[in-house]
């Protein structure tokens, strides 16, 4: 039988999964090789036109503005902004005030990734006894490699799991799930928080989405208040519970930096003022051995611009959650009545969603021109590839609901 568009796609997926490439690369490489493509698998914030939404015009103005001061040739840091900027990024997050003297800052400039790499450094520094990285079912791939090259084991745990036992050190994601768009009950937390709390344990809190979980309601409700409530659900139990905490905050998403990738904000609570040296200490070390007390222009960038600035980027943040809010009503419309209409409940919220398939459906999809991440009998797609033309949204969602569930 002759071989149609899909099986061809299907064979060049089999080709690359043999160079070593892994499922993400192999979407990005697939969509780049078809002209025709729709791109559902890149991991960034997509305009509804199928092209990327503009990088953040306010970290454009002060990185240029930064490159130009940079003729001299001195290494150059953050360091006298590091004050305010840790209170602008406390405001940004909505921490109260009477929070923010228990705080530290630390500026990964690798972003979301060094900055939870640096989280998982911190911790296993100051508790030599933590042996397991422990994450939920379907996370992050990367923790994995974080905690393979921290020379720790990796267990999972189910998806609405209580992480522990001794020697695990609990990592958990702070609003929707990266790889599924999950979002875990206000109970849930409250509950891993007073885990936590009674067997005296460190948590690393994964912020990849700071607002996501609630971008379905920026129609009724002030950016102000979503960031409030998302502050309220997946961080204040933990603080209120006094458990020590490395908020590991990645701001690509929220202020749609994908191709100038910032620094990192790693926000570390420590509620026990007879801890300040060790962890200083322990901060100044993983600083120094990442190399980022010498900053990358951008890194220094955009702490001036969150000082200086920080109501625009917010401003630029909200853009990101409207265009998020915008697609997932396209997909909440169009699902009706399908196998995916649950995946757009308030249950799920966020720039991903992780379907089961259908044999053959990977085929099916890719004779559509339609690039998603597939792989162990898995659909992961970023919500922001659909169109806001409505026909051809139809057209791709249709596709989805018959091969996936």
């Amino acid at each position: 039988m002759e071989k149609n568009f899909g099986d061809m796609v299907l064979s060049e997926a089999a080709r690359l999964e043999g160079l070593g490439k892994d499922p993400n690369q192999i979407a990005s490489i697939l969509c780049k090789q078809d002209s025709a493509g729709h791109n559902y698998g890149i991991g960034i914030m997509l305009s509804g036109l199928g092209r990327a939404m503009g990088s953040s015009p306010t970290l454009l103005k002060y990185a240029q503005a930064e490159i130009e001061n940079s003729l001299d040739g001195d290494y150059k840091n953050s360091a006298a902004l590091m004050d305010d900027l840790t209170t602008a990024v406390l405001k940004w997050q909505r921490v109260p005030e009477k929070y923010w003297n228990r705080f530290h800052l630390v500026l990964p400039s690798d972003a979301g990734t060094g900055t939870v790499q640096t989280a998982v450094q911190l911790a296993l520094s100051l508790n030599p006894k933590l042996e397991v990285l422990g994450i939920e079912e379907l996370g992050w791939p990367a923790y994995k490699a974080i905690a393979k090259m921290a020379r720790v084991s990796c267990q999972e745990f189910a998806g609405e799991a209580v992480i522990s036992a001794p020697g695990i050190l609990p990592i958990y994601q702070a609003g929707p799930m990266n790889t599924t768009g999950a979002v875990r009950s206000k109970d849930l937390i409250q509950a891993r928080a007073q885990a936590a709390a009674k067997n005296k344990s460190m948590v690393i809190l994964d912020r990849a989405y700071s607002g996501f979980e609630w971008a379905r309601i920026i129609s009724q409700e002030s950016y102000d208040e979503i960031m409030r409530r998302s502050f309220e659900t997946q961080i204040e139990p933990f603080i209120g519970e006094g458990v020590p905490s490395l908020v590991a905050i990645s701001p690509t998403k929220s202020f749609v930096t994908f191709s100038l990738r910032p620094c990192g904000f790693l926000l570390i609570y420590s509620p026990d003022p007879a801890n300040d040296k060790d962890l200083t200490l322990a901060i100044n070390t993983a600083v120094r051995a990442r190399g980022s007390s010498f900053e990358h222009p951008i890194t220094r960038a955009f702490a001036k611009a969150l000082v200086k600035d920080r109501e625009k980027l917010e401003g630029e943040h909200k853009a990101a959650l409207e265009r998020l809010a915008r697609a997932e009503n396209m997909w909440r419309k169009l699902v009706q009545g399908t196998p995916l209409e649950g995946y757009y409940s308030e249950k799920y919220a966020g720039l991903f969603r992780n379907l089961k398939t259908k044999e053959g459906a990977a085929r099916e999809i890719y004779n559509e021109h339609i690039y998603p991440v597939l792989a162990q009998n898995r659909c992961r797609l970023n919500v922001t590839g659909i169109s806001d033309d409505e026909k051809l949204a139809k057209i791709h969602v249709s596709v989805f609901a018959k091969y996936c569930y």
